[in-house]
């Protein structure tokens, strides 16, 4: 498991940052939601909570657990963007983790209806910023350059 650093889990724990969960279903066919209850635990685990418990998410993060299938978190604010990539490591639908999420899920809106909590290890964190991708490619692919750029002495 990747620790993730103070920075990242303050982003986590924000709710003004944009979060989206990426899970495939058993054909890698992908699907990609938006869900502001994405968080950190204590121990550096990811928390998603999952409210639905018939939803295409769920189905996918069941198959994810089964067969060590990675998941893809992406964090945004407008200054920066985040992608963690990890396992789903347990589902809680019992017992005081369960409860504490479920209390917390009723205070945000008192109509949810919380099926699963979700526990994810991070692996992966890379910074996903367009500044982060570019420098990245130029240092992995320095002879890769679109033709145009080349002819006009660009770099």
């Amino acid at each position: 498991m990747t620790t993730i650093n103070e920075h990242i889990a303050a982003l986590l724990r924000d709710p003004q940052t944009g979060k989206a969960l990426a899970t495939t279903d058993m054909h890698g066919v992908p699907h990609i939601i938006l869900d502001q209850t994405i968080t950190i635990n204590d121990q550096g685990q990811l928390v998603y909570l999952e409210l639905i418990e018939t939803s295409q998410t769920n189905v996918n993060l069941v198959n994810s657990i089964w067969f060590k299938r990675k998941v893809a978190i992406t964090l945004h604010t407008p200054e920066e963007t985040y992608q963690i990539k990890g396992v789903p490591a347990y589902s809680i639908i019992c017992g005081p983790v369960f409860e504490h999420y479920y209390r917390l899920a009723l205070e945000r809106n008192p109509d949810y209806d919380l099926s699963t909590v979700w526990l994810i290890e991070p692996e992966e964190i890379n910074a996903d910023t367009y500044a982060h991708r570019k420098s990245k490619e130029q240092a992995e692919h320095p002879l890769v350059m679109h033709l145009d750029r080349l002819a006009l002495g660009a770099t």
